[in-house]
């Protein structure tokens, strides 16, 4: 049993924040998405962006070009985690069951049957000059948040399924690509896990960025499907395990 001030100090010591202000170079942004697993990107900056906020109160001080040179690396690679999140690219595999589904949003996979040939020129357009953003394609929404021109539909429809992934950003803009250029190989062609090993190396990464989470905490961190029900089993193993 452990008392309730110990743990506060155990999960506050474990999230890694500096210590003090410094500069932060690529690897150590890099170690810090892998140390917390996965860091939530969001549009919104009333201050600063919000994973520049997680970042930099663990790292330091880092250049704005860093997040797009990490991912046009290919070091770390940005999907579906809590939201749109940035991942530690090792951790690819473990999300394949999630790109063999119906996606994030039904209207993904919808977009791709709406639009077949936008999809189609999308891809030809990439193949041929490289990582793309929405804005290279022409077309109109139909106004509102989330009414986006088809080009932009299919584009996200594409990378959700993992035929495309996110090869940089353009001030917040993604740029797209060919998963195959932009993911290694050496990670491209590892063996794909199980479901339900893919959750139990999820449930670990959870717990080990956060210090300690509850069952639906843990849940919640990737916003996993089945939410607490499908959780517990693979803790009551790891309990049993030790």
């Amino acid at each position: 049993m452990i008392r309730l001030a110990a743990l506060r100090r155990h999960v506050v010591a474990h999230q890694g924040f500096a210590g003090r202000l410094r500069l932060a170079a690529d690897d150590e942004v890099e170690s810090a998405i892998r140390r917390l697993s996965c860091v939530q990107l969001d549009s919104i900056s009333t201050v600063e962006r919000s994973h520049r906020i997680v970042l930099a109160a663990r790292v330091g001080v880092y250049s704005r070009g860093t997040v797009s040179r990490l991912l046009g690396q290919g070091r770390v690679f940005e999907y579906w985690a809590h939201e749109a999140s940035l991942l530690p690219v090792e951790d690819f595999p473990l999300f394949r069951w999630r790109m063999r589904g119906r996606g994030h949003w039904g209207s993904h996979e919808r977009a791709l049957r709406d639009h077949p040939e936008v999809a189609e020129h999308v891809l030809e357009e990439i193949r041929a000059r490289g990582p793309l953003g929405s804005r290279h394609f022409a077309g109109e929404g139909g106004g509102g948040m989330w009414n986006w021109k088809p080009a932009k539909r299919v584009l996200d429809s594409l990378w959700d399924r993992g035929d495309l992934a996110i090869a940089g950003r353009q001030g917040f803009q993604r740029l797209y690509d060919l998963t195959e250029r932009v993911i290694p190989r050496t990670v491209l062609g590892a063996p794909e896990p199980s479901d339900g090993d893919a959750l139990r190396a999820l449930v670990l990464r959870a717990v080990r960025a956060r210090g300690a989470l509850t069952e639906s905490g843990i849940a919640e961190h990737y916003r996993l499907p089945g939410r607490t029900a499908a959780v517990r089993p693979h803790v009551d193993a790891l309990v049993a395990e030790g």
